[in-house]
């Protein structure tokens, strides 16, 4: 009888538990004339739009050439709160396309964001992230 109990309350609690899993994001190729972008960046945005925090354990650019780009600055590794953001960029590095990555961990891993070529203030040019 013991037995019995103590296996329905863990089959309860299991139950109760929400099950982690990953996700991979993506946007682009994202362009902007290399005339229009000397100075200029790409800039990938996320956004937690789910009800609890996510962990961003991969944020990646890379260009149309297949080439891993070197980030500049980075805001998005590990824990990202509900209805919070963070941003990883670089520096435009010649007449490329370029694409933003994202894997985000979590039980509710409900993402936005954006790829945005950015030069001189303005935004160029913009995609949406995709599941």
């Amino acid at each position: 009888m013991t037995k019995r109990i103590l296996l329905t309350a863990l089959i309860t609690l299991i139950s109760f538990a929400g099950v982690t899993h990953a996700d991979i994001f993506a946007a682009g190729p994202v362009y902007g004339s290399f005339a229009e972008l000397s100075g200029g960046q790409i800039t990938c945005r996320v956004f937690n739009a789910g009800l609890t925090p996510v962990t961003i354990n991969l944020t990646q650019i890379w260009t149309n050439t297949g080439v891993l780009v070197t980030l500049a600055s980075n805001t998005c590794l590990g824990s990202l709160n509900s209805i919070q953001s963070c941003a990883f960029s670089a520096p435009i590095t010649g007449n490329l396309a370029y694409s933003c990555r994202v894997n985000a961990q979590g039980t509710d891993t409900n993402i936005t964001g954006v790829a945005e070529i950015q030069a001189g203030g303005n935004i160029l040019n913009a995609l949406p992230l995709q599941k």
